[in-house]
């Protein structure tokens, strides 16, 4: 197998060339005749001297793709870029913090290639700050284990190899690498875990806390909410536009009885603003269900130019 090995960087100068020679110092270690490896380094509008760093590595002993953005977008941006530049069908994603330990590339390249669509670390042994990193990243991987059909302890582990034609299955909307494993196993697609060991961070900071809970939040309700409905989510939004027009015609017809039969006035019950709420609401949901089509569709339609580079250096051998 071919793989395409990708990993962000942001404000990470100290940690670059630890990362490239702990994973230089693995991928010989693993290679055979019939693995091929490339190296992908984003670095995501650092500030400091990332990419000067990079620059340094030209002596890689595999072919080596630097990319820089003009400013910083996200890690999603990040990773969507190194993908839209991979040459090969297998993706190794990893963090530039050296957090996610290089030695454990050989365990988990076996068994991805025993055969899945994506196989992910867990970090059960966490050399994080529990309050500030680890007590937030349970909370968000209880919650998305709750809102999906995802089984994956540690969501947030950035050590991944995922078949690329799976990701190209999905709408890459805000911070798609966060679910990944999530997405995947909604789409029906395989997905393993493996124990990882996790390194304490020697330099830098971290750019996660407790902010993680709410974009979580905000990823579930597009997974459950539009994901699951990518195909038909005028249908499922206009179910419940057809609900609330059919309960403002109930009340309406209950109105008109009360009147002719009962000589009850309209202003002595609240029905009128009932039936005007749910007329009001079914319009809404009507009009949301579009909506949420036409951005489906103009993120499929945008799918091919989500390469964001605004420098790029080979390192070709």
């Amino acid at each position: 197998m071919n793989y395409s090995i990708i990993i962000p960087f942001y404000n990470e100068e100290e940690n670059v060339s630890l990362v490239n020679n702990e994973l230089i110092n693995n991928l010989k270690k693993i290679e055979k005749g019939d693995r091929k490896f490339e190296i992908i380094y984003v670095d995501d509008g650092s500030s400091d001297k990332t990419f000067d760093k990079l620059k340094e590595l030209n002596s890689n002993p595999y072919k080596t793709l630097l990319i820089r953005h003009r400013i910083n977008l996200s890690q999603s941006a990040a990773l969507n870029t190194g993908i839209h530049n991979s040459q090969h069908d297998n993706l190794i994603i990893l963090d530039g913090d050296l957090q996610d330990n290089p030695e454990e590339l050989e365990k988990m390249i076996i068994e991805y290639e025993r055969g899945c669509d994506m196989i992910i670390g867990w970090r059960k042994n966490r050399k994080d700050n529990f309050f500030m990193k680890t007590l937030p990243s349970l909370i968000a991987n209880y919650l998305v284990r709750l809102f999906s059909k995802s089984k994956v302890n540690d969501h947030g582990c950035a050590f991944k190899i995922v078949k690329k034609n799976t990701i190209a299955d999905l709408t890459n909307w805000g911070d798609f690498h966060r679910l990944l494993a999530a997405r995947l196993a909604n789409n029906g697609y395989n997905i393993k875990e493996i124990e990882v060991k996790h390194n304490k961070r020697l330099y830098g900071k971290s750019k996660y806390g407790f902010g993680r809970i709410l974009k979580v939040l905000v990823d579930l309700i597009y997974l459950n909410f539009l994901k699951n409905y990518k195909r038909q989510s005028v249908y499922f939004f206009g179910q419940f536009g057809i609900f609330s027009f059919i309960l403002a015609f109930m009340i309406f017809f209950a109105m008109i009885v009360m009147r002719l039969y009962y000589d009850t006035s309209f202003i002595d019950t609240p029905l009128p603003i009932l039936s005007v709420f749910f007329l009001i609401t079914g319009l809404l949901f009507i009009f949301m269900g579009i909506l949420a089509q036409l951005i489906i569709v103009q993120q499929n339609n945008s799918k091919k130019d989500n390469d964001n580079s605004d420098q790029k250096i080979l390192f070709d051998k």
